[in-house]
C-alpha cells in the first residue's frame, strides 16, 4: 500500500514532479535532436525555405491542439486514469514513429522526411497537452509555479542533452544512429509515467469527482468558464505574439552562423545546448524565485532580455567576437526558458475545470501558431539577405507579450 501511495501522483511529492518532469524530460530529447538536425541540414546544403518548409510543416499538429483538448478531456479508459492514458500511448507513437529515421538516408529535406517528424510531433503535441492537463489536475495553484520550473527545466535540460548528443552523433557516426539513441533513450524515460498512478480528482476539490466522458455542454460550459474573461483574453494575445521572434531566429540563424559568421554546423549544435542546459537551470530555479522577486518583475525581465538577444543579433558581422556571438546563442533559449516557466504557471492557473486539456490546449494553439507564423515569414522577412532588419523584426514582436504579461501578472 505504501509502495502504491507513493507512486501516487498527488501534493507535489518527489514521485508526482518526476514523473511529470520525465515526459517533458522525453520532449525536450526529441526537441534538441530535431534542433540538431536542421543545424546539420544546413551544413549540408539545404537552404533556409528548405528549412523553413521543414518546420513550417512539422509545427502544424502543435496548432492543431486546440481540437485535440476537447477529444483529451471528453475520452479515455479509466483503469490508465484519466490523463495517464493519454500520456501513455502519445508516448509509445512517438517512439514508433521515429523507427524508420533509423534506417533510411536523412541527407536532405524530402517528403519522407517530413511526414515521418510531422507523425513524430502530432504525438509529441497530444502528449505536450496531455501532461500539461495532467499537471493542472494534480497540483494546487500554490505548487504550479514550483513544478513548472522542474518539468520546463527538464524540457530545457533534455533539450541540451539531445542536441549536443544529436549533434556528435550525426557528425561523427550518422544520422540513423543519432535516431537510434533518441529512441532507446526515450523508451527508457517512459518507465516513470507507466509506474504511476493518477488521482480521480482535480487537486483541492477532492469531493468532486472526475467523469470519464463529458458531454458537449459540460465541454462548452467548462469552456466559457475558464476562457472567456480579460485575464484569458490577455494571455491568448500574449500566446499569439510569445513565439513569432522565436520562429523567425530558428529557421535563420543556421545559415546567419553558417555563411556570414563563418560558423561550422559541428560548433553551432556544440555551443547552443548550454544556453538549453541555462535555461533548463533559470527553470528549475523560477519557481523559487517568485518567493523573492514579484512574478511581474521576472516575467517581464525574461521577455525583455529575449528582446534584447535579438537587436544584439541584429548588429552581428564578420568581425564580431565570438564571445558575444556565442553568448546569442546561449542567450536565445535561456530566457525563453525564463518566461516561458512562468506564463505556464499563469496560463494553467487559469484551467479551473474538467476541460483543463481543452483550456490549456487553446492557450498552447495561440502559441504554436506564433511559432508557425515566424517560421513562414522568415523567408521573406529576410528577403535577399537582410538579417539585421529580420532579427530586429523578431524583437519588435515581443512588444504585446510585454503589455499583456504586465496585465496578466497584477496582484
Amino acid at each position: 500500500m505504501e509502495l502504491i501511495r507513493s507512486r501516487l501522483l498527488s501534493e507535489g511529492s518527489f514521485w508526482h514532479i518526476s514523473s511529470l518532469s520525465a515526459v517533458y524530460l522525453s520532449q525536450g530529447l526529441s526537441g534538441g535532436t530535431l534542433f540538431a538536425l536542421t543545424t546539420y541540414l544546413v551544413s549540408t546544403g539545404s537552404s533556409v525555405s528548405d528549412i523553413s518548409l521543414l518546420l513550417s510543416i512539422t509545427m502544424i499538429p502543435w496548432t492543431l491542439k486546440v481540437f485535440m483538448g476537447p477529444i483529451i478531456d471528453t475520452f479515455t479508459i479509466n483503469r490508465f486514469g484519466r490523463r495517464r492514458f493519454w500520456v501513455l500511448i502519445s508516448q509509445l507513437m512517438m517512439i514508433l514513429a521515429l523507427f524508420p529515421l533509423v534506417f533510411i538516408d536523412v541527407n536532405a529535406v524530402n517528403f519522407v522526411l517530413i511526414a515521418l517528424l510531422t507523425a513524430h510531433n502530432t504525438f509529441v503535441a497530444i502528449s505536450d497537452i496531455a501532461i500539461d492537463a495532467l499537471a493542472a489536475d494534480s497540483l494546487r495553484e500554490d505548487q504550479l509555479a514550483k513544478a513548472n520550473g522542474f518539468m520546463w527545466g527538464s524540457k530545457t535540460l533534455g533539450r541540451g542533452a539531445g542536441m549536443a548528443t544529436a549533434t556528435y552523433i550525426f557528425y561523427g557516426y550518422g544520422v540513423n544512429e543519432g535516431f537510434a539513441l533518441l529512441i532507446l533513450t526515450m523508451s527508457f524515460v517512459l518507465i516513470l509515467p507507466i509506474l504511476s498512478k493518477e488521482l480521480d480528482y482535480k487537486a483541492g476539490f477532492e469531493t468532486k469527482l472526475y467523469k470519464n466522458r463529458l458531454t458537449l455542454y459540460e465541454l462548452f460550459s467548462g469552456i466559457r468558464e475558464s476562457l472567456f474573461n480579460k485575464s484569458a483574453l490577455a494571455a491568448m494575445i500574449f500566446m499569439l505574439f510569445a513565439n513569432i521572434g522565436y520562429g523567425i531566429f530558428d529557421v535563420i540563424y543556421n545559415e546567419f552562423y553558417i555563411s556570414e559568421l563563418g560558423w561550422t554546423g559541428e560548433e553551432i549544435g556544440s555551443m547552443r545546448p548550454y544556453g538549453m542546459w541555462l535555461g533548463g537551470l533559470i527553470g528549475l530555479s523560477a519557481g523559487l524565485l517568485t518567493l523573492y522577486f514579484k512574478k511581474r518583475f521576472l516575467l517581464l525581465l525574461f521577455v525583455t532580455g529575449q528582446a534584447v538577444v535579438y537587436l544584439a543579433a541584429s548588429s552581428f558581422t564578420p568581425d564580431t567576437s565570438s564571445f558575444f556571438t556565442s553568448a546569442v546563442l546561449i542567450g536565445v533559449d535561456a530566457v525563453d526558458a525564463g518566461w516561458s516557466v512562468l506564463i505556464f504557471s499563469v496560463l494553467m492557473a487559469l484551467c479551473v475545470t474538467q476541460t483543463s486539456a481543452t483550456n490549456f490546449g487553446i492557450f498552447m494553439g495561440f502559441g504554436n501558431i506564433s511559432m508557425l507564423i515566424g517560421n513562414n515569414i522568415a523567408p521573406s522577412i529576410l528577403g535577399t539577405g537582410d538579417y539585421a532588419f529580420a532579427f530586429t523584426f523578431a524583437a519588435i514582436t515581443l512588444i504585446p507579450c510585454w503589455i499583456t504579461g504586465y496585465y496578466l501578472t497584477r496582484d
